[in-house]
């Protein structure tokens, strides 16, 4: 798409073109624009003009307007999707799970809207999630009374550009989405007319952002663990634990990237863990049949290899996987899905991301130890933990300052944003002993929010 999307209509730019290539396949998906700073300035300009009617507008109204917003989501889903697919390199289940979740923000807009001055705010998003995020940015913003510039990362263009379409439903520059690297992170950040900013991705940017001296609200990748313990249903902590961290490549924002299993089952963990994982379809995810698709360059499939090998040396066990490989032929950016074992205290899987399909198993002997180890992290963290007895891991989990818990479901950025300053603890809401299949269950019904 050459356009942008500003001030409720599609528009040229001055500057030039960048091909977008599918992940997948490493084909041309088509062109987009590369803004520069007059784009961004008309962007800005637009927001500011829409901003006082928008922010004099009752919350029920803002709700209200927001309905047209979420009908013309669901009546473009079908475009949508198939960007997700193609662009983000999405499988077919996930984005579907993404457009569900994405739509039910959009008709649900959270009710607890900060007391704030309303502002002309920078949405700026991950392509490891492409679209989800910005769409709970953005209508968060919304309700408070905001107006949003949104500016999608490298791999998320197309997707948010066709978004045009949904946001055209609200008044002219209310929401306007730009593109390239003049629109991006910190250029737009330090616009003199942006007054505050959302992020989502990883924590060093959003520290770069912050430079630019304006309030910011950050959703950063964090130090995101799963506990197995000894008297847990393995089946089950296999299957979701996969899904967690699994989900987009291994790129999702929500994931398990740390994972503890106690000492006494780990073995038997692992064994199950690559019994399942290694037979998951790993393919072109325009295939329904696919659970697993690429990462979003080759560059990041190189990168996470190397990070495997480096694990490795630092004295990490291979179980399944480990190097980029072509599934089907295809020419993308594939890293095979990931067993690492044996992860001792200060292995690169416990002090870096991963960034791929990677599941790092360290073991635990003492719950004391492992709790004073989650309590002294200093990144955020999400836990998920697995065990029989729910009531009991409610408590266990109680003291560690997680900023969510699931209980017996995977870590999931499926699920709903909390209120302000609330913990949200995460239980499931299938049958009593019924294993789900994480791979094919609809991730929207595995969760219940108590």
């Amino acid at each position: 798409m050459s356009q942008i999307f500003v001030d409720g209509n599609y528009r040229s730019v001055s500057g030039g073109l960048r091909t977008v290539i599918n992940p997948a396949n490493s084909q041309v998906l088509g062109e987009v624009a590369e803004c520069q700073d007059e784009d961004v300035a008309l962007a800005v300009t637009a927001a500011q003009h829409a901003l006082p009617a928008w922010s004099a507008l009752s919350e029920d109204d803002r709700y209200s307007t927001l309905q047209a917003a979420s009908d013309a989501l669901q009546a473009r889903s079908e475009t949508l999707s198939a960007l997700l697919v193609a662009e983000g390199g999405l499988t077919q289940r996930e984005a579907r799970a993404t457009l569900a979740a994405a739509l039910t923000d959009l008709r649900y807009p959270s009710a607890n809207v900060p007391q704030r001055a309303s502002a002309v705010r920078a949405v700026i998003g991950p392509a490891s999630s492409p679209l989800l995020p910005i769409v709970r940015q953005v209508t968060a913003a919304l309700m408070a009374g905001d107006t949003a510039v949104v500016s999608p990362a490298k791999g998320a263009v197309l997707t948010n550009l066709a978004m045009g379409v949904v946001w055209a439903a609200l008044p002219a520059g209310v929401v306007n989405v730009l593109a390239g690297e003049v629109a991006g992170g910190q250029r737009l950040a330090g616009h003199p007319g942006i007054q505050a900013i959302s992020y989502t991705g990883s924590a060093a940017v959003a520290a770069a952002l912050a430079q630019a001296g304006k309030p910011i609200e950050a959703w950063v990748g964090a130090a995101d663990v799963a506990i197995v313990r000894r008297d847990a249903d393995l089946d089950l902590a296999v299957r979701a634990i996969a899904w967690s961290r699994l989900r987009h490549g291994g790129r999702a924002c929500l994931s398990s990237r740390r994972i503890y299993v106690d000492s006494a089952i780990a073995q038997d963990f692992v064994v199950r863990l690559h019994e399942f994982v290694g037979l998951l379809e790993v393919d072109d995810p325009q295939n329904e049949a696919s659970v697993l698709g690429p990462l979003g360059s080759p560059e990041s499939a190189k990168a996470c290899e190397g990070r495997v090998v480096k694990s490795m040396r630092e004295g990490a066990r291979l179980v399944l996987g480990g190097f980029r490989f072509r599934p089907s032929g295809l020419k993308g950016s594939w890293l095979q899905p990931t067993i690492l074992a044996d992860i001792q205290p200060g292995m690169l899987p416990l002090r870096e991301e991963m960034a791929g399909p990677v599941l790092a198993v360290a073991n635990f002997a003492d719950d004391r130890e492992l709790r004073a180890a989650l309590m002294a992290e200093t990144d955020p963290v999400g836990l998920s933990v697995y065990g029989a007895d729910v009531d009991d891991l409610c408590a266990w989990a109680a003291p560690i300052p997680a900023r969510a818990v699931w209980i017996n479901v995977p870590q999931s950025d499926y699920a709903p944003p909390s209120a302000p300053g609330v913990r949200p603890t995460y239980r499931p809401a299938y049958a009593s002993g019924v294993v789900p299949d994480f791979f094919t269950l609809d991730p929207l019904r595995v969760w219940s929010l108590t």
